[in-house]
């Protein structure tokens, strides 16, 4: 009900003013005599719409050769002026030539030499600029909104765009790696990459996807490095979450177990380990990961090999969640631990 009322309020305000200044101009005069304050109100409101939608138009709208805040300033005001003297004219115009009754002319009915009819006059042309400036600035506001908005868009799309290659780049090393060395499971890595391309070509772009999609796209990912590194009771992941429906940014979550496998010594240490959890109550989302390195493997180098994609999703996640989301990452006893925490309301 509010909003259809404030939608309301909005569409015929424009309305409103001019049957406002209609009415007080009106009930101000009528003292004198109600068929000339009526003339008058209308003549009066007539000039004030007139005005302040030419004085929009010049504003929103300016010419040209009036780009310049400075010039269009000088511009406006002579325009005032011109307004308050033409409105005198044309009141003083409907005084002489309306076939009406009306008081002697020593009387104070003379609009057009009394300090009163003067600064109405004043009043409202200024009303009209005031309001005009006040429109030009909600709509200066509304198109910088706009723009960020727009912004925002393309710098998301390019930030995933550079996440999408990446990954691709990693994952078909692998499967050449199993190609190459004629191991049976490529065929099934191949089409688990190509269920996790299917994701990332439906949804990848968009703002948001269901908790449920992004989790399968993780759980297919895991399902590929397990082919790659073999069945390892080393690599776990674990995943619970309350009942309620979810949306998440799309491949926020991957880069972090990518390199998990990308860093660790899964292949080098019999006990080495990835470790993934992923918990979600109360619209609260928390997802850790933690992976042995060889000790050869400094923790700069680990740093400098996953910043591409760590550093877009610390962006997105900046763009996403502003004040919504904390990460933590570091090294711990050869052991590189990463927790994020984002709230999903």
């Amino acid at each position: 009900m509010n909003v259809k009322f404030n939608r309301f309020v909005l569409r015929y305000s424009h309305f409103f003013v001019y049957v406002l200044i209609f009415l007080l101009i009106f009930f101000n005069g009528r003292k004198l005599s109600t068929a000339m304050s009526l003339i008058y109100a209308t003549v009066d409101t007539l000039f004030f719409a007139v005005l302040y939608q030419f004085l929009c138009k010049l504003l929103i709208q300016p010419p040209q050769w009036l780009q310049s805040k400075a010039l269009r300033f000088v511009v406006v005001m002579l325009i005032m002026v011109f307004a308050c003297q033409l409105l005198f004219s044309i009141e003083y115009l409907v005084h002489i030539y309306t076939p009406i009754e009306r008081p002697q002319p020593n009387s104070d009915f003379l609009p057009y030499i009394t300090l009163a009819n003067f600064l109405k006059v004043l009043i409202l042309n200024l009303s009209a600029l005031c309001i005009a400036i006040y429109k030009y600035s909600l709509f200066t506001l509304r198109q910088t909104e706009e723009l960020k908005q727009e912004q925002k868009l393309m710098k998301l799309q390019l930030l995933q765009s550079q996440i999408n290659p990446h990954f691709l780049f990693n994952s078909l090393n692998n499967i050449y790696a199993l190609v190459y060395t004629k191991n049976d499971i490529a065929p099934d890595a191949l089409l688990k990459l190509s269920d996790m391309l299917r994701y990332v070509t439906d949804f990848g772009q968009q703002e948001k996807v269901s908790l449920d999609k992004e989790l399968a796209y993780i759980q297919n990912y895991i399902d590929f490095q397990i082919l790659r590194f073999g069945q390892n009771e080393h690599i776990t992941y674990q995943s619970q979450f309350d009942s309620q429906s979810y949306s998440i940014a799309p491949m926020l979550l991957q880069p972090f177990v990518e390199n998990c496998f990308t860093h660790s010594d899964l292949t080098t240490n019999p006990e080495g380990f990835v470790h993934i959890r992923l918990e979600v109550k109360n619209a609260q989302l928390v997802f850790q990961t933690e992976n042995s390195i060889a000790q050869s493997h400094s923790h700069q180098e680990h740093q400098k090999g996953s910043s591409v994609g760590i550093d877009n999703v610390e962006q997105r996640l900046r763009l996403y969640y502003p004040d919504e989301h904390s990460l933590t990452m570091g090294e711990d006893d050869g052991v590189y631990k990463v927790k994020l925490t984002i709230d999903l309301r």
